[in-house]
């Protein structure tokens, strides 16, 4: 049987299923002093003197009675637009930052990246910054704090620059439902004039602009801060200083930032600390919320009514979660719809039905009771599931002739629709799926896997603590690729450790076969079909070889190889390895490439008469999947890159080999060891 270190499986879960708006480059190893050749030691611009001198048309309009200059001698103002901008617009380098005030990645550009470039860049005339507001909706009080940085300048853009300070160093002080009360404090801080400071705070005066400056953005495609535009060339995330001063020297000089992003010694895009998303929670966009809109928390859940695993989040987990987080003013709470409704025929006009509950103020009501009873009515088709639904709404007090005629109408139905539509377009495409402060988490998790994530959410670590995690799997991914470039295949016999591996027949066999395996691998499908049957029936069950199972999932091309691996280790939990295996290569094509590849798992476990709670919770956690990993990179240290791949008595021999070979080996090995006498 296994053995493994579980890991905190639930922030793993966030890892796998983050969704992060870059596009998918292949890690590149990068030398240690790639930095030092492209930049000066001390940070500085790379620009000429005569670039500098040479540009004198400005970059920005300025209203000129709001030009000051402030305690470091910078040139601050507005532009005639409004927007904030510091340094000199002659400058040859514009640098736009969208950002938002409450964005802790946004924070950290403040205080790891703006100070040398403010006194270096900005303050010697080569980069001049004009700053936009873009609040996301998952922070709340971000918008609010946009509006305390433009009432502070009303009293001049020294003010606002001030202003913009304390904000981004003290994210954590004002971070709540009494932020306003905070603001007024720093106004007095900064020796505003308080009266008509508190009067524009109260009135949130500039909400309007600061709404235009987000869809100024998003009409440049910006979805997530910070991001930047430098002379109209895009740079976005909270990037080291070394990535800002070599991007501002080569636009500088007229050159583009693609050529050298993949030489910059970055994390790659698909490595990079990842940027929440902007899910869009007013009332006509969800099918219901409930709980504190300014909570620190928010979570919005896509659901399928006719989903057995969201059935089981809404009777198990969700009651819970409502009390404890929703009631509780923890989290703001929001559901919408996504009917998978290829698998589930019913569950369009299921949603369309709870919907239209909702019409007569009865929403969460009917959306426990469609759950409760999905095997009433799912199944039946569309008019049946109607007539069934109406009849249980019925029975709790509703109108079920007005339900009917909701349904009928369709404007409930075109909601439903557009919520898919939205759902498909991020990319999701299981359920239930939720999105926690913009990060998504996907499975019928438990409630203390929400309530972990909103303990890291309120106590400031989860970006801090997903960084971490990034830079983990990217490491290991280097190694991985280091070792994948340096290993061979052994031409001779070698060791491989097969301790706590599952494995089949007597150990004291006198041959010993290894396979690394890739259960969404076609060629290991038939080695199982051609092969592995005939050698369990003639040497494994014989006593003649034991049989050593290791995974080696390519994810490149097999995305769902981890998932089945898990789901093998999960039923080997209660003895099930084998018979898991032999049905996920047996099915191979029923769940390959499947988006509901878990569900269906969990369906090849109820069938097998596990325990359905125990294998679910252990396939939704990827309780195996360091393990699944540590047998990857175990065998590309072997030189192992493809499946099947095997080692009998140490012996390396790649491929789906025809049963023959596999005689002939071990005709071979018995010879060589006496035992074939």
């Amino acid at each position: 049987m296994f053995h493994s270190t579980k890991k905190i499986w639930w922030l793993a879960a966030f890892l796998l299923l983050l969704t992060i708006g870059c596009g998918n480059v292949n890690p590149t190893a990068v030398q240690d002093d790639s930095e030092a050749e492209l930049l000066p030691r001390d940070g500085s611009s790379l620009l000429g003197q005569d670039n500098a001198e040479a540009a004198n048309t400005p970059l920005i309009t300025v209203a000129a009675e709001t030009v000051e200059t402030d305690a470091d001698g910078i040139q601050v103002g507005f532009t005639e637009d409004g927007r904030p901008y510091r340094g000199d617009p002659n400058a040859p380098v514009l640098m736009e930052e969208y950002s938002d005030y409450q964005c802790p990645f946004c924070g950290r550009f403040f205080e790891q990246t703006f100070p040398s470039i403010n006194n270096n860049q900005i303050a010697n005339g080569e980069v001049l910054l004009v700053f936009y507001d873009f609040p996301l909706n998952i922070h709340p009080q971000a918008e609010v704090a946009a509006n305390a940085a433009r009432c502070a300048g009303e009293q001049g853009a020294v003010a606002y620059w001030e202003m913009h300070d304390l904000l981004f160093s003290n994210i954590a002080e004002w971070s709540h439902s009494q932020a306003v009360t905070v603001f007024t404090g720093y106004g007095e801080e900064l020796g505003l004039e308080m009266l008509s400071f508190t009067s524009c705070l109260e009135e949130n005066r500039y909400q309007q602009e600061i709404r235009a400056d987000l869809q100024h953005g998003q009409s440049r495609g910006i979805s997530s801060t910070p991001s930047f535009f430098i002379n109209e060339q895009p740079l976005i995330g909270a990037q080291p200083l070394a990535t800002f001063n070599e991007a501002i020297a080569l636009i500088g000089q007229g050159e583009s930032l693609v050529s050298e992003a993949e030489n910059s010694g970055e994390l790659p895009p698909e490595y990079a600390v990842p940027t929440p998303v902007a899910i869009p929670v007013e009332a006509e966009n969800v099918a219901w919320s409930a709980g504190n809109p300014d909570a620190p928390v928010q979570i919005v859940e896509f659901t399928d009514y006719q989903c057995p695993f969201c059935q089981q989040y809404a009777m198990e987990t969700f009651p819970t979660l409502f009390t404890e987080m929703i009631e509780s003013g923890r989290a703001f709470y929001a559901i919408k719809d996504l009917p998978l409704d290829s698998l589930h025929p019913e569950a369009i006009v299921a949603g369309t039905a709870v919907r239209c509950a909702g019409e007569q103020d009865a929403y969460k009501e009917m959306h426990d009771a469609v759950f409760a009873n999905q095997a009433i009515w799912g199944g039946s088709g569309e008019t049946a599931a109607i007539n069934a639904i109406a009849d249980l709404a019925e029975t709790m007090g509703l109108n079920g002739e007005a339900l009917i005629s909701c349904i009928e109408q369709g404007d409930q139905r075109a909601q439903v629709l557009a919520n898919q539509e939205e759902a498909l377009a991020l990319g999701v495409s299981s359920t239930p799926t939720f999105y926690i402060n913009g990060y998504p988490l996907r499975g019928a998790q438990s409630y203390d896997v929400f309530d972990a994530v909103a303990e890291l959410i309120e106590n400031g670590e989860l970006e801090a603590t997903l960084e971490a995690q990034m830079q983990q799997a990217y490491a290991l991914a280097q190694a991985q690729a280091a070792q994948e470039a340096q290993a061979q295949p052994p031409s001779g016999p070698v060791e491989v450790p097969i301790e706590g591996a599952y494995a089949i027949g007597d150990p004291g066999a006198p041959v010993t076969i290894v396979e690394y395996t890739d259960f969404q691998c076609p060629y290991c499908s038939r080695h199982y079909e051609q092969t592995f049957l005939q050698l369990k029936e003639d040497y494994i069950d014989t006593g003649v070889v034991y049989y050593v199972f290791k995974d080696f999932p390519l994810t490149q091309i097999h995305p769902d190889a981890v998932l089945a691996a898990n789901a093998a280790r999960c039923a080997g939990e209660q003895d099930a390895y084998l018979a898991m295996h032999d049905t996920l290569f047996a099915q191979q094509q029923e769940w390959d490439r499947n988006p509901e590849a878990e569900s269906i798992f969990n369906q090849y476990a109820a069938d097998m008469g596990l325990d359905e709670d125990q294998f679910a919770s252990c396939l939704a956690n990827r309780t195996y999947e360091e393990d699944v990993y540590a047998d990857l990179n175990e065998g590309i240290g072997f030189g192992i890159n493809g499946t099947p791949a095997f080692f009998l008595n140490g012996y390396f021999l790649s491929g789906a080999q025809p049963y023959g070979t596999f005689v002939d080996a071990v005709a071979y090995l018995l010879e060589e060891d006496g035992s074939g006498e």
